[in-house]
Parts: C-alpha cells; structure tokens; sequence
C-alpha cells in the first residue's frame, strides 16, 4: 500500500490494510510468510517529519537452526518509525547516529510505501535462532538423520585415534 503524505488530511490518519504473502518477500530461506499478514497503526504528519505507528500481524513459518523442521509461529511485531523529510536527516557523507536515530529513516518524495515498511520491520524481528523446542536434539553430523524422531547410533563404536592404543589395555 502506498500512502501519498501530501494527501494526508489532519494530523494523524489511521491506516490498516492485509498483504498477501507473495506481496512481502524476504528472500530467506529460513523464514517465510504462511499466509496474509494485517497491518494496522496511524500515520502522523508534523511539520519536518511523518511518524508511522502500528502493528503488524500474521503468522510464519520458521525452520528450527538445529534440526531444520518447519514451525509455523505467529507474527506479531508493534513498531514506530520516524521519516524525515528530503535533505533533513544530514548531508551526503559520514556523520554519527545515535540510539535515538535507529527508527528514523528519510522520506523518499512525497509517497510512503507500508508494504515495504512491513518487510523491513519482519527482517528487522527475525531471531537470530529459533528452535522448534528447548531440548532439540539437531542431525546427526554423520547420517543426516533427525535425531529427534530417530536414535541415531552413528558415532558410538567411533574411537578417538589419540586413545586407539588404550582400547586394547582391558
């Protein structure tokens, strides 16, 4: 959805609309969208700037970082991101940001586009490992096999060759 901020009436306009799935693409193999995911918020027009408040909501489907079994989870992330308008984030070139700075980005022209928004705030929540249960057991390094559903025996007869030689003292 693309908003034009010059049409924008009154200070805050509420805003919600649904993106199917094909319409946000994360490009991560790991992480994909299941489904239609609803933004909701209000858009705020100030003088300089225009503040974008909301939720966003749905669900996704995560593959676990150890054994790489699919999960579907819900999504939902409340967010608030400040545009500034053209020229007034800083010159062309090095300067420093600080904390306060992280949730504002520039206003390219007059339209904002909430689709985009949304992507950018998913990728921004990924975790940075996920798993499909606290005492996931992961593959096995040799057979593949999730260990989870399978009793793997892979590596149980396998000596280190440094204690080779102690094998043969019983």
């Amino acid at each position: 959805m693309i908003v034009d901020v010059t049409k924008i009436e009154g200070p805050v306009m509420p805003v919600s609309f649904l993106a199917e799935a094909g319409q946000i693409a994360l490009d991560m193999p790991n992480y994909r969208i299941a489904g239609p995911v609803s933004i909701g918020g209000e858009i705020e027009r100030h003088i300089v700037s225009i503040e974008v408040r909301g939720k966003i909501g749905g669900k996704v489907t995560i593959d676990c970082t150890r054994c790489v079994r699919p999960v579907e989870q819900p999504l939902s992330i409340d967010f608030d991101v400040e545009y500034l308008t053209e020229g007034r984030l800083g010159s062309d070139g090095e300067h420093e940001i600080g904390s306060a700075d992280l949730g504002t980005d520039e206003l390219d022209g007059n339209t904002l586009d909430l689709t985009q928004l949304a992507r950018e705030q998913i990728l921004l929540n990924i975790p940075e490992q996920f798993l499909c249960r606290e005492d996931c057991k992961g593959l096995c390094e040799k057979c593949g096999e999730n260990r989870n559903l399978v009793d793997c025996i892979c590596g149980q007869d396998d000596i280190d060759p440094r204690w080779a030689a102690l094998k043969n003292l019983k």
